[in-house]
């Protein structure tokens, strides 16, 4: 391996040894201040801040990763002249962690750098032979004292010491004569206590036997489990809503599912969380316990029936398939859900989001229910052109489902992979999406009762507005005429300025700096949406491979474009470009590290719309 390897070049497992060498004691913290932000540039500047250096650090911990993966994997693949193996020699040199830069020695076939004369890091020579010969301290001690042989012999209970001294020992105690006077009486006898045991072990097993048999039990005195549940379920404030579905009772569904010959597959394997019973089954009653009220007494929502959902998706299939009914099955899958297709006789097609039993790593039932609670209210309230329509939920079979309109154009995601959408379809999917971020980010928290707001008013004047969360292609949906729709709100949340978070929200190659460490802003959609803009101009992935290496689109771009032209980068399927570089200067500004420095939703949605009539005035004159 040659001095001048980049790092990103190297495979991950080649610096594992010097990430696990700069775990030790934090070693880590001792080269980031040493990394030049231009390493051709003789004045030095350092290339990490303070919040940089945070943020690397909180995306380690969020990661269950090394500090110092995480900084090799960034700092080897920014800037346009990459870090190499020599460079690293040098700043472990520098930072005296000779132990790692012995590792990077052993990499590139050197030998280990020299050592300092003195101090810490000083060599330390070590010669067996020395050892071995070397009179020990203890040797020598005893050498320098005199034993009194006589006194050894004349005294039977002297004890001499390992030292050469004597200590007079003592008589022994009388805890031997002790001992021999304790009266066996006063000893349980062995076999007694085996008799107890025996004892025993027949009043447990008449116990077992007891609790078992019917007929030492009145049966009359003990109420029926199912009416238990009955009568649980007519009190629930559930039964009031009224709906265009049949509401199954939870009893009869635990009965059905407690015939275990008859129970559908599909339902055993798809055990929910902790709740679910033996067949797989979610508990409603656990459902019902952390469930909305807004939702339940939404008017405008439909509460479906699992039952009805499962036959329009033919039992959540699997295989998209087209039918003389129209579409069904699985059409889709994310970290919170699938999304299947069926067609309702009132409603049209519908897309069916099936909620599983973890979100991302894994979650509880308590977490799960938190998205599902978030997604269902933010789609009820935030209605728009470019927003995905909801209908409603089901949350009476084994997971609880969001049902919303079938966007029949497919993702973003997907059109811009298939190399299908033309210049003016992009421009128009740019500002439709921004047009609903802005209505997103303008629209207030849902009025309180009137009651409740008048006792209310006078202690807040602030308002509370959303944020999506997760902007990205894949949850941008789009029409046959390309009209985009924003989906998936399982992430939104309703702001006064600033939240922090504990862990990351969203989709990290979408994601704003600060998104790392927990801040959540409107300014995090901004980011995000910078991103898709580079996505729709270039063509690219949001994470481009090349060379064997993963890198974030804003840095491939910016690394690969000369002079901040990006003419060499257009997606090629468009065969002239009018407004990519426009397009280009708009997504630089939203991708700009500080937060303050990026621009307003309003600001954007003006940029793109001078871009937009420009397009159509020439698109008119043709």
């Amino acid at each position: 391996m040659d001095r001048n390897t980049e790092l990103r070049k190297l495979p991950a497992a080649s610096l594992s040894n010097i990430a696990n060498i700069l775990e030790i004691n934090e070693d880590w913290q001792k080269i980031v201040p040493l990394i030049p932000k231009n390493l051709q540039s003789k004045q030095f500047e350092r290339k990490y801040n303070y919040e940089e250096i945070k943020l690397m650090e909180n995306h380690a911990k969020e990661t269950k990763r090394k500090y110092a993966e995480v900084l090799f994997d960034e700092w080897g693949t920014s800037g346009r002249v990459r870090p190499t193996l020599d460079t690293l020699m040098k700043i472990l040199q520098q930072a005296q962690i000779f132990r790692a830069a012995d590792e990077v020695a052993r990499m590139i076939g050197e030998p280990a750098p020299p050592r300092p004369v003195d101090g810490p890091a000083a060599a330390i020579t070590i010669n067996l032979t020395n050892l071995i010969n070397e009179e020990s301290v203890e040797q020598r001690l005893n050498s320098m004292r005199t034993v009194d042989s006589d006194n050894l012999n004349n005294s039977s209970h002297d004890q001499v010491l390992c030292n050469g001294t004597t200590r007079q020992l003592r008589p022994p105690p009388n805890l031997i004569a002790f001992s021999e006077d304790i009266q066996s009486a006063n000893i349980p006898n062995i076999h007694e206590l085996q008799s107890v045991a025996q004892e025993y072990k027949k009043e447990v097993s008449n116990m077992i036997k007891f609790s078992g048999s019917q007929s030492t039990l009145a049966s009359e005195n003990v109420p029926a489990l199912t009416a238990l549940l009955s009568d649980s379920i007519d009190r629930n404030p559930v039964s009031s809503v009224q709906t265009d579905s049949a509401y199954t009772p939870i009893s009869s569904i635990l009965s059905e599912t407690d015939q275990s010959n008859n129970t559908d597959t599909s339902t055993q394997n798809d055990p929910f969380m902790p709740g679910h019973n033996s067949h797989g089954i979610m508990s409603n009653m656990d459902i019902y316990g952390i469930i909305d009220m807004a939702i339940l007494e939404d008017k405008k929502l439909v509460a479906f029936d699992y039952k009805e959902l499962e036959m329009l998706t033919n039992k959540f299939c699997e295989t998209f398939v087209e039918t003389a009914k129209g579409p069904v099955g699985k059409i889709g899958s994310g970290g919170f859900g699938d999304v299947y297709v069926g067609t309702h006789k009132k409603h049209g097609a519908l897309a069916i989001k099936r909620v599983r039993g973890f979100y991302q790593i894994s979650c509880d039932l308590d977490t799960v229910m938190k998205i599902f609670n978030t997604e269902v209210k933010s789609l009820s309230h935030l209605r728009h052109e470019n927003i995905v329509p909801i209908f409603g939920y089901s949350i009476d079979g084994p997971a609880p489902c969001v049902v919303c309109k079938y966007i029949d154009g497919g993702s973003l995601q997907a059109k811009i992979a298939a190399k299908v959408l033309t210049e003016r379809e992009r421009v128009n999917i740019m500002t439709g999406t921004a047009e609903g971020l802005k209505y997103i980010h303008h629209s207030e928290k849902p009025q309180l009762t009137d009651e409740i707001q008048s006792e209310t008013e006078s202690l807040t004047s602030k308002k509370s507005y959303y944020l999506h969360g997760d902007v990205k292609s894949a949850n941008i949906l789009l029409t046959k005429d390309c009209v985009p729709k924003l989906c998936d709100f399982g992430l939104a949340k309703q702001l006064d300025t600033t939240l922090i978070t504990k862990s990351m929200m969203g989709t990290s190659a979408y994601m704003a700096p600060e998104g790392f460490s927990g801040t959540i802003t409107q300014k995090n959609d901004i980011f995000s949406f910078g991103i898709v803009l580079l996505e729709l101009i270039t063509g690219l992935k949001p994470i481009v491979t090349t060379s064997g290496e993963n890198i974030n689109i804003k840095n491939y771009v910016e690394e690969n474009s000369t002079d901040g032209d990006i003419t060499q980068l257009l997606d090629r399927v468009v065969p002239k470009w009018t407004v990519a570089q426009k397009v280009y200067e708009l997504a630089q500004s939203c991708l700009r590290w500080e937060k303050n420095k990026r621009p307003s939703i309003d600001y954007v949605c003006n940029a793109l719309k001078e871009l937009k009539q420009p397009n159509e005035d020439l698109v008119a004159q043709l």
